[in-house]
């Protein structure tokens, strides 16, 4: 009886420290609240995994280079123009892929984009 108990509590203290405490708008840093302005007015309603999340992101933006940044934008349009079936694939995808897997994808898609500016759009070198 005393071990079921203990696998009890150690299951409800493990669940309890991968809980995550929600984020105060106020408490990001002035640079985070600048990237993450668009939330704003519904920070507070985020879930806090989510909050944690697009802080984190917003902190990784932070510390990339200007030529990284623009990279990121690159693809992030790349992606945003796909019609939704494609998009909706390529998540189901990139969701299912192992850590390995992943990375090896990056590896082989490097150079898929290159860094051109045409009139104020990114386009995808094919």
């Amino acid at each position: 009886m005393s071990k079921a108990l203990t696998i009890i509590f150690l299951l409800i203290f493990c669940a309890a420290s991968h809980a995550q405490d929600p984020i105060a708008w106020e408490d990001l840093s002035a640079e985070q609240q600048r990237v993450l302005r668009k939330f704003e007015g519904r920070w507070s309603e985020l879930p806090p995994h989510k909050q944690n999340k697009l802080s984190r992101g917003a902190k990784n933006w932070q510390n990339m280079s200007p030529e990284k940044q623009d990279k990121v934008r690159e693809r992030y349009k790349w992606y945003k123009d796909l019609p939704p079936e494609k998009r909706e694939k390529l998540r189901e995808k990139w969701q299912n892929m192992s850590p390995e897997e992943r990375k090896e994808f990056r590896k082989k898609h490097k150079d898929k984009f290159k860094h051109k500016k045409k009139k104020g759009s990114w386009k995808e070198d094919r």
